[in-house]
C-alpha cells in the first residue's frame, strides 16, 4: 500500500495489527530470554499490555468520522502516514526475533518499537482530536518507554511496569 492510500480506517486497522504482532513479538522475546527471569518479566508484561490494546482500535473504528469530514486534517493525516511508514512498525519485522541476540539488543529494539508506536498514536490523536482511548494508549506507551529507558540506563532489575523506581 502506498502511503497516500493510508486512510484513518486503514491506520486504525494497522494499529490493531501492530498491537497483535507486538504482543506476539514480546511473548517470543520472553521465551527467548526465559533464563533471565527479570528480562522475561519485562517482555511478558509488555506482551500483556499490547494484547489488551488491540480491542481499543476495534472500538475506535466503530465511531470513525466520515473520511470527507477529515478534509481539513490533511497535514495531520500526512503526519500519521509518515509515522506509519516506520520500518519498526512493519508487521513483517515484528514477526521476527531471530536477529535479536542479546538482552541489551532486545531492550533497545523494544524501546525503538515503543517510541515508534508512541509517535504513531500521537499522530493518530492529532487526526481524531478527542479520544480517551487514544489518550490512554499514549500514556501506556509513555510508561513503556520510560520503563525500558530506566532498565537500559541503570541496568536496574525490573519489578513491574507500575514501578515508581
Amino acid at each position: 500500500m502506498k502511503l497516500t492510500d493510508l486512510t484513518l480506517r486503514k491506520a486504525l486497522d494497522l494499529a490493531a495489527t501492530i498491537e497483535d504482532k507486538a504482543a506476539h513479538h514480546y511473548e517470543a522475546l520472553a521465551q527467548k530470554f526465559a533464563d533471565d527471569e527479570s528480562l522475561a518479566g519485562v517482555f511478558t508484561q509488555l506482551a500483556k499490555d499490547e494484547a489488551a490494546h488491540g480491542s481499543h482500535f476495534t472500538d475506535l473504528i466503530q465511531g470513525l468520522p466520515d473520511e470527507d469530514a477529515l478534509e481539513d486534517k490533511e497535514d495531520a493525516l500526512n503526519l500519521l502516514r509518515a509515522s506509519a511508514a516506520s520500518e519498526v512498525l512493519n508487521p513483517e519485522n515484528l514477526s521476527r526475533t531471530d536477529h535479536i541476540r542479546s538482552p541489551a539488543d532486545a531492550l533497545h529494539k523494544a524501546l525503538d518499537l515503543e517510541k515508534a508506536t508512541l509517535f504513531f498514536y500521537q499522530s493518530l490523536k492529532d487526526v481524531l482530536e478527542e479520544s480517551t482511548e487514544v489518550d490512554h494508549l499514549i500514556e501506556t506507551e509513555k510508561r513503556h518507554v520510560s520503563t525500558l529507558m530506566k532498565v537500559l540506563v541503570s541496568d536496574a532489575r525490573f519489578r513491574s511496569l507500575d514501578d515508581a523506581w
